[in-house]
């Protein structure tokens, strides 16, 4: 299969195996995306049946599924059995891949040169053993880095990497539920429905164990001359469901500005810090186990309960003093809206009034100098007394509680609502903006509704029957609404059957996922395309000879080629990045 052939697969299978199949080419090479998109739509297979689909050698297939598995990118389960190495697709080193970049910049512009320096190499390789990393490095520059890294995994940017990680989440359920089931014996006064539950239990358990033993402090850090340091026999590698907390972050900080204001926002960005690196994961690693959670009820409960257990745990709180003192020492809260209207103007006093109690100060000349200790505490209070008030406005100044207010002064985040009410929040700016504010009143009033028909929808609405007929036929061709049928007869007779209107959230934003990331690997597409068109005129400007003399070198008509390609590429990245921005909003 040449990866022509793959990419039309990919491309009429699904927006996702398009979109991966066009990143793994981009990033790794037209085999590595033959491989992935053959994984993808045949699900997991051996070496041997990978290569012959392919129509790749063997000894290629491994080299390269070598490397996608260092990525992440591939996943093996060797059964018990036959002994047989089996190979599946992993979406996780992929997005990682996309969001490289941005991942390096974010970790630059936070921690410093270093640390992206770090961050880079682990992203470039996969993973790395401590060891083997540090001994680059010699003496100080070996102790530093130490630190960095004793930093960026204390900061979760970093994990530990175990053999299990390997392996699809799956299979290693299966593995355990089979041994689990077969460890419970079947009796006469316990029914099987009662043996399977308790089977299932105890696989979850042991599951959990399985995955918090990474984290296991005993195995992880090593104290040496007092200082605690990463076990330098463990591997690490990036943990991407700590970008993607924040990316949430921002995501949140940006409905804050846009509901309350910028201040106000800036305070609850400082919150969010706050608690970022232990706040719960946007998507739940377990949650991808068929057998983990039955409904979508309990997919909500087993959500809420993580999240109220890191509650309990204040691992996700925060007080009054805790913002005061990680606030920016350039945010001026004192020009802010809420200053009038909670603090009293203080009153001004007389000279020969009575003074504040002052205290003396030693300066380093010998000179002392007065401090008024009273007025340091009041603008101390004052200070504490306004983030309080900014944080009581968002828990309740609007109609999203930003915040909920566990104890007094005492603050957390309720992530689960806050992130169905970020979906909502963009889904209606989306179709205002794009169908109009016809169609937008139609989708409220349709929410309001529940289920209408189209008069009970027109008196709702107020608009003509020509026009609520038009705004609902575009909207159900974007499934943002669904029709039911309600037959009045037992035969169903067209002529006497009517129709209701319904907007389920869930299907219209898993549309939405689909056209965004369909949207997205387009444009990675004709970054593609155009670079294959003229790739001779890359070729050449990749010459030793030819860079940096492409002016006296090349023809004006290749210079302005050159020209349109690298403009046709940063509107196409631009544009992909506001996709994948949207698109990480709707898919948590």
């Amino acid at each position: 299969m040449t990866y022509l052939e793959a990419l039309r697969t990919a491309r009429v299978q699904s927006p996702q195996s398009y979109l991966y199949t066009t990143v793994a080419r981009m990033h790794l090479g037209s085999v590595a995306a033959v491989c992935i998109s053959i994984l993808i739509s045949s699900g997991r297979m051996t070496v041997k049946q990978l290569s012959s689909k392919a129509g790749i050698p063997v000894k290629t297939v491994k080299t390269t599924l070598v490397s996608l598995i260092q990525l992440r990118c591939v996943q093996y389960w060797r059964e018990e059995g036959s002994g047989r190495v089996l190979y599946s697709f992993n979406e996780e080193g992929i997005w990682i891949l996309l969001q490289s970049g941005e991942i390096i910049n974010w970790i630059r512009c936070e921690y410093g040169e270093e640390e992206a320096e770090i961050i880079q190499n682990i992203l470039e390789i996969g993973h790395i053993k401590v060891a083997d990393y540090l001994t680059n490095f010699e003496d100080q520059k070996r102790h530093d880095r130490e630190i960095i890294l004793m930093r960026l995994y204390s900061d979760k940017w970093l994990r530990r990497l175990q053999p299990f990680n390997f392996n699809p989440l799956a299979d290693i359920w299966e593995a355990k539920y089979e041994e689990t089931i077969r460890s419970i014996p079947r009796t006469n006064t316990t029914s099987e429905i009662k043996r399977v539950t308790e089977a299932k239990e105890q696989t979850k358990r042991k599951i959990i164990d399985l995955f918090q033993s990474a984290d296991d402090p005993n195995v992880v850090f090593t104290v040496k001359d007092g200082i605690k340091k990463l076990n330098p026999n463990i591997t690490i590698s990036f943990n991407l469901a700590r970008f993607e907390k924040h990316l949430r972050s921002e995501a949140l900080f940006h409905l804050a500005k846009y509901k309350v204001g910028t201040l106000t926002a800036k305070v609850y960005e400082t919150a969010l810090k706050l608690v970022e690196a232990n706040s719960p994961d946007l998507n739940p690693q377990f949650l991808s186990i068929s057998g983990w959670c039955a409904d979508p009820e309990e997919v909500k409960s087993y959500k809420n309960s993580i999240e109220n257990k890191l509650v309990d745990d204040r691992k996700i709180t925060f007080g009054v003093r805790d913002v005061a003192r990680a606030l920016p020492e350039d945010l001026d809260l004192s020009c802010s809206i809420l200053t009038h209207n909670f603090l009293k103007p203080t009153k001004r006093a007389s000279d020969g009034a009575n003074g504040a109690a002052s205290k003396k100060v030693k300066l380093e000349d010998g000179e002392s100098l007065d401090v008024f200790v009273e007025n340091l505490e009041k603008n101390d209070s004052q200070s504490s007394s306004l983030i309080l008030h900014h944080l009581k406005a968002l828990c309740s100044g609007t109609n999203i509680s930003f915040l909920h207010e566990t104890s007094p002064s005492n603050f957390t985040i309720p992530y689960s609502a806050l992130v169905d009410e970020l979906k909502k929040h963009h889904y209606d700016l989306l179709i205002k903006i794009t169908l109009g504010p016809n169609a937008f009143r139609v989708l409220r009033a349709l929410k309001s509704l529940k289920l209408a028909d189209e008069k009970a929808l027109a008196n709702a609405v107020l608009l003509k029957e020509k026009t609520l007929r038009n705004e609902i036929f575009n909207m159900v061709n974007l499934n943002i609404v669904e029709i039911q049928e309600v037959p009045r007869s037992a035969d169903r007779a067209a002529s006497k059957t009517f129709f209701l209107f319904r907007h389920k959230e869930q299907t219209a934003y898993n549309f939405l996922i689909n056209s965004l990331t369909f949207g997205m690997a387009e444009l990675l597409q004709g970054i593609v395309d155009f670079k294959d068109e003229h790739r001779i005129l890359l070729a050449k400007c990749e010459r030793e000879d030819v860079k940096g003399n492409e002016e006296s070198l090349l023809l004006a008509s290749e210079l302005k080629t050159l020209k349109t390609l690298q403009e046709r590429e940063m509107v196409s990245i631009a544009r992909f990045s506001r996709l994948k921005a949207l698109r990480q909003v709707f898919s948590a």
